[in-house]
């Protein structure tokens, strides 16, 4: 009997074979980690709720809310870049949810000494896994750099009400809380973003498929560089997500190193 699987599974196939053809390892890591570990990293998670339980030897222990925080504290100093992938599942609360979900995601993490090279190259396996999970439907790749908008913010005291206008597009709402106006042009006119255009000029297949949008930009403790999510026809919801997250590995690993990586959303993708 021929089995069938899930657009999910097929999907989750797909990427695993993708990722490994470009040279990436698989990492296999365990479901539960001490509680102190994420309590310490909170403005780094999704989802500042944990789900935790008391061990047989009497530890707090939390259930995997998030992959690229168990992935850093185990990689190694080297002056290499070192890229996994990973076919997981994460336990948290989802945006606009009231309670705990089990969640189904495929990602990968290109860590240490980067160049922009490398970021250049995990933008394009980006775009690669979302031509992979379409099948044939339109996809985007919306992109935008949160140093930038950092670097506006830095001093402003309306930063969390700004960061939700900039999420929804909402110009009006922006001059209303006195944005710096560089902000309010960069909104309005988006390619005039040299230092990203002058890095996504680079890419080498579906330019098409890119687009400078800043409403990708949501939290600036975890993302530093460029952020991205990754939308495909029919789906409301961005089902890839990710940037660059250089001021994690800093804390973690105790270097001046970058990293870069991605989630695909498995759960999201339905026929």
């Amino acid at each position: 009997m021929e089995l069938k699987l899930r657009p999910e599974e097929r999907a989750a196939l797909k990427l695993r074979a993708l990722y490994d053809l470009r040279g990436y390892s698989f990492y296999r890591m365990s479901r539960f980690e001490e509680y102190d570990f994420y309590a310490g990293k909170k403005d780094f998670l999704t989802s500042k709720s944990i789900l935790t339980f008391t061990d047989i030897n009497g530890k707090l222990m939390a259930l995997r809310p998030d992959v690229t925080l168990s992935i850093i504290k185990h990689v190694k100093n080297s002056e290499g870049v070192q890229k996994f992938y990973y076919d997981e599942k994460v336990y948290r609360v989802p945006k606009n949810a009231d309670s705990f979900r089990e969640i189904s995601q495929v990602g990968v993490e290109c860590v240490c000494n980067l160049s922009d090279e490398n970021i250049r190259e995990v933008i394009e396996l980006a775009l690669l896994s979302l031509e992979n999970i379409s099948e044939g439907k339109n996809f985007i790749l919306d992109i935008a750099n949160a140093g930038t908008i950092a670097d506006l913010l830095s001093d402003n005291r309306n930063k969390s009400e700004i960061l939700k206008c900039i999420a929804a597009k909402n110009i009006h709402g922006l001059k209303a809380l006195n944005a710096p106006e560089k902000l309010i042009n960069l909104l309005e006119n988006p390619q005039a973003d040299k230092k990203t255009s002058e890095i996504l000029s680079a890419v080498k297949i579906h330019k098409d498929k890119i687009r400078i949008d800043y409403s990708a930009v949501s939290n600036l403790n975890y993302y530093n560089g460029l952020v991205f999510s990754g939308f495909i026809e029919g789906i409301p919801e961005s089902v890839l997500s990710g940037g660059q997250y250089d001021e994690l590995m800093k804390m973690m690993v105790g270097e001046d190193m970058r990293a870069v990586g991605f989630a695909v959303y498995l759960d999201l993708i339905r026929e």
